[in-house]
């Protein structure tokens, strides 16, 4: 009866996908022959793959030291979970948008399961690796350990924030080996038509180009923007090239998928210079070339009394030439003949985007915007949010997701909020942002922040209240409110004790985590804190609703469907107190009554009593629930 039972519980699994595992899983789906006593054979597969395995004493690609490890960095599990800090917070009831404070490779790892497959598109700002702004921690020894070390969340270690200097040694290879796993769990992320844009400069701009060749795939590089960040060259001594722009290098989860919009160019931005009976009209040519595979002996003939010119054919055939004859609608114009286009039939046209960004802000603009929203100079260098917003509107739709996880001062919420507002569209944004200590002798640290974090809540906080009222007619005729707000969560390592699983050879910490494991949670952890890790492990999203149900004297939270139908049955139900055993009776009444979908309930809330337990098992099978436990 037992192993009936367990077959009918799901157990909760606390760590992250763990990528490697899943990996090895697919390819003993597809070549079962290629895994022998559960591990792959790679002579095997090999031998299989024949002519399409390439040489390995010959190949072409990036390699730098630490690679391996920075494989192994980002198919590493986690067990790590974000926290919700409502004071951090606007509008938590209501928002669709995400704030995370944490190490964006631990976050990444967070994310994988509710937004496997969700983003449409992600922009990252990363450190351009000139010597002084390489923050991140990069200690692949410690994961989890050496950001809370870094953020203060343990009393040992301090603060971990280095440079990248050239003196240093392995200067690319500590920045390639920073980027590579962060790329790596993105990709994950995208939609099957998703893109990501990444801003560089000379830098490390060819260095990040191979690197997300071997990421997204070579046939995955849309193309690279060339971003005009200023107008005036530089006047330093000894200086032999300014800098006039950036990159932004733009790569696909599938290229195939058109993951770039359209240019469009409407009727109303064309000019019309001509003038006739009929209206305003533009002229365009009809000619085209006629060598090799375009040439078309029946596209050449008169129009008005002129043949086209040597090499060259029409663009439209001899039926449709005599009806736009018989209407008057051609022109003889310097020797060539033109149509007339009138204003009131021109519809809009369409276009592959342009890779030059000449008028999209530049620093100055990004700079100025800031510094006026934050009343002084709080952030150095900060993207222009025009840059941010034509990036979203040619990669995204209007109810797509945008993720940014080196969210710097929060110029693409800004962006976000700021088109959404324009267009009337409901994106949605994630920003990630380490929690990096402000220089005590900043203008932003006498201004009373403490981490850039702050300066981007502060700033998203501004931004959306000025653009409520900038755009406050046009927004009142929306069916929807902008979505200006966020929910504030901080990365902090699991609330389960049995999920701490980071090593040690303290006799004392080893007892004291045996002695901890006797219970199921950590005792400082409120139920809201346990409620966001189970919903996270479950791959249910971070702006998902809850309400408290009292049922039968016994406090449960149930997941809700929407925001206008908090009585929505099927939705996931969780009794998180291991501290008041219930009754069957009150178990029951929360399978019979609120009809859950899925049922879960800490282990440790039944106290031992495994009669208990396979009641509710049998409960649960009755009304179709599935039952999991942590």
């Amino acid at each position: 009866m037992q192993s009936d039972q367990n077959t009918d519980i799901h157990e909760l699994d606390g760590k992250s996908p763990e990528f490697r595992t899943q990996l090895a899983k697919q390819l003993e789906d597809l070549v079962p022959e290629a895994i022998a006593d559960g591990k792959v054979d790679v002579a095997k597969l090999k031998e299989l793959l024949d002519e399409d395995a390439g040489d390995t004493n010959e190949r072409f690609g990036l390699f730098w030291p630490g690679k391996k490890r920075a494989m192994r960095a980002a198919q590493n599990p986690t067990t790590a979970t974000l926290k919700p800090a409502k004071e951090l917070s606007k509008d938590w009831d209501t928002t669709q948008n995400i704030f995370i404070e944490g190490d964006n490779l631990e976050v990444l790892k967070v994310l994988q399961k509710q937004y496997h497959n969700a983003i449409k598109m992600i922009y990252i700002d990363p450190p351009y690796n000139t010597g002084k702004d390489f923050v991140y921690p990069d200690n692949f020894k410690e994961g989890l350990q050496n950001y809370l070390e870094f953020s203060k969340q343990v009393d040992e270690g301090g603060k971990k924030i280095s440079t990248n200097a050239e003196t240093q040694g392995r200067y690319h290879s500590n920045w390639l080996n920073m980027m590579y796993p962060r790329l790596k769990l993105a990709r994950n992320l995208l939609t099957d038509d998703g893109v990501i844009f990444i801003s560089i400069d000379d830098s490390e701009q060819d260095n990040l180009k191979k690197l997300s060749c071997e990421v997204f795939g070579e046939g995955n590089f849309v193309g690279s923007f060339i971003w005009k960040k200023k107008g005036t060259s530089t006047n330093v001594a000894g200086a032999q090239l300014s800098a006039l722009t950036e990159y932004v290098l733009c790569f696909a989860r599938n290229a195939a998928k058109l993951p770039l919009n359209s240019r469009v160019v409407s009727s109303s931005e064309r000019s019309y210079p001509f003038e006739d009976a009929e209206g305003k009209y533009r002229t365009a040519g009809l000619e085209k070339k006629s060598t090799g595979d375009y040439n078309r002996e029946s596209m050449k003939f008169e129009i008005i009394g002129h043949a086209p010119r040597p090499g060259k054919r029409w663009q439209i055939g001899i039926d449709k030439a005599r009806e736009l004859e018989s209407k008057n609608r051609f022109i003889f114009d310097n020797g060539i003949v033109k149509l007339k286009i009138y204003d009131f039939e021109d519809g809009d046209s369409y276009s592959a985007n342009p890779n030059l960004l000449l008028d999209v802000g530049s620093t100055q603009s990004g700079q100025s915007e800031v510094d006026s929203l934050m009343s002084g100079n709080l952030f150095d260098t900060p993207k222009p949010s025009s840059l941010i917003s034509h990036l979203i509107n040619i990669g995204t739709k209007n109810n797509s997701t945008i993720l940014d996880f080196f969210s710097g001062s929060g110029t693409t919420a800004h962006a976000v909020m700021q088109l959404n507002a324009e267009d009337g569209g409901n994106r949605k944004h994630i920003q990630v942002q380490l929690p990096e200590p402000i220089d005590e002798k900043s203008e932003a640290y006498k201004a009373g922040y403490r981490k850039i974090s702050d300066i981007a809540r502060e700033r998203i906080n501004r931004a959306g209240e000025k653009i409520k009222a900038d755009f406050a007619d046009k927004l009142a005729e929306r069916d929807t409110p902008l979505d200006a707000g966020y929910r504030t969560y901080k990365l902090s390592d699991t609330n389960f004790t049995k999920w701490k699983s980071e090593a040690t050879n303290d006799l004392g910490e080893l007892q004291m985590r045996l002695d901890a494991m006797r219970s199921s949670s950590d005792d400082n952890a409120s139920e809201e804190d346990l409620l966001v890790e189970v919903m996270l492990k479950l791959g249910l999203p971070l702006t998902g609703r809850t309400q408290t149900r009292d049922l039968d004297g016994l406090t449960v939270h149930q997941v809700v469907a929407s925001d206008y139908d908090v009585d929505s049955s099927t939705q996931p139900v969780f009794y998180l107190n291991e501290h008041i055993k219930p009754t069957l009776e009150q178990l029951r009444a929360i399978v019979t009554e609120l009809t859950p979908s899925r049922f879960v309930i800490l282990d440790d809330a039944f106290q031992g009593d495994s009669q208990l337990k396979t009641n509710l098992v049998q409960t649960c099978k009755s009304y179709d629930v599935e039952l999991w436990t942590v």
